[in-house]
């Protein structure tokens, strides 16, 4: 112990707040991390000042020393130490639980909660994380299921939690490792509520033939999230999901995904679908502005002229027309 340090500790304890606040300054420039120890008592200090010292000083030196370094500030009565440790968590490396488990004990989600996540990168609490599985608060048992403990037939077993985010969470994990979901699993979610668009990627991935069966009052916000899968998911007009969607005339998806895309197949199925009287004018409208980057190709001005003469809607005949046009104009 240097002649420094035992000066600056006794100085911590004198009346005189200059010589305490001397201290404590010197405490900090010595930068060492077991003079942690000299702070614990100003935890308590009736000053703000000393107390936010003493918290600092834990800040900057309990990560050199172990997690038992917490320990003052989990089992202070202060809430705000308390999350302070639990908010220090993520720098230790998961080991000497004890005193992590005691703050995992305190009645407030922060603490719980980021104690939880410090455990669970552990080797051998197996025992806690399936406490956790059972845990009332569906944000530790997501905790839970975010976890290495946890697996594929866990995930599915929580598809039956009353948590619609844990069934989200877990929906999610297993349409990543494409795991098989049955039918009456995926229809009971929603009936629950839980998001068609968290469902669509795993029916688009491995139940594509039975993706109309659950397109039934489809948002456009869950559309998109259809169309932009489907534009990466598929290629050509062969693949599943657009053969399936074509088979049962879900045109405005189909059209959508058909955006961009060429060819000789590609282009007979978009003006079919424009064609068709059944299918929205609004959408069918917008089909046609999107062939307007390709008016110099005389096969698309043709069946754009056609279809001016045909259509029964005002709107897709002006369109039309325009689009049949649109080189002529472009010319003068």
């Amino acid at each position: 112990m240097s002649t420094r340090f035992t000066a600056a500790l006794s100085n911590l304890k004198s009346r005189d707040d200059r010589k305490r606040r001397r201290a404590v300054r010197e405490l900090f420039e010595m930068d060492d991390e077991n003079n942690l120890s000299a702070f614990i008592p100003l935890l308590s200090d009736r000053d703000s000042w000393y107390r936010s010292k003493a918290l600092d000083a834990f800040r900057m030196w309990s990560m050199r020393k172990s997690v038992d370094s917490l320990e003052p500030l989990i089992s202070h009565q202060n809430l705000d130490y308390n999350r302070a440790a639990a908010n220090l968590l993520e720098k230790f490396r998961a080991e000497d639980n004890e005193v992590v488990k005691q703050l995992f004990a305190k009645d407030d989600i922060i603490c719980k909660t980021k104690s939880a996540e410090f455990l669970l990168k552990a080797d051998g609490e197996e025992i806690f994380f399936q406490e956790l599985l059972e845990d009332p608060d569906s944000r530790l048992r997501i905790i839970a299921l975010e976890s290495k403990y946890c697996s594929a037939e866990i995930h599915e077993q929580f598809l039956n939690d009353k948590s619609v985010k844990v069934v989200e969470y877990c929906l999610g994990e297993l349409a990543a490792v494409n795991f098989a979901i049955e039918d009456r699993l995926l229809g009971d979610m929603l009936d629950r509520g839980i998001k068609l668009g968290l469902i669509i990627p795993y029916i688009v991935e491995n139940n594509p033939q039975k993706l109309t069966n659950y397109l039934e009052g489809i948002s456009n916000q869950e559309t998109k999230i259809l169309v932009d899968l489907l534009q990466q998911k598929c290629q050509t007009l062969n693949d599943e999901p657009i053969k399936t969607l074509i088979k049962e005339c879900r045109y405005i998806i189909v059209g959508r995904w058909l955006q961009g895309r060429r060819g000789e197949l590609e282009d007979e199925l978009r003006w079919q679908i424009i064609a068709d009287e059944t299918v929205d004018e609004i959408e069918r409208s917008r089909f046609l502005e999107r062939l307007f980057s390709r008016c110099d190709e005389a096969s698309i001005r043709r069946m754009a002229e056609k279809i001016s003469e045909t259509s029964s809607s005002e709107l897709i005949r002006l369109t039309a027309h325009n689009l049949s046009t649109a080189e002529d104009k472009v010319k003068t």
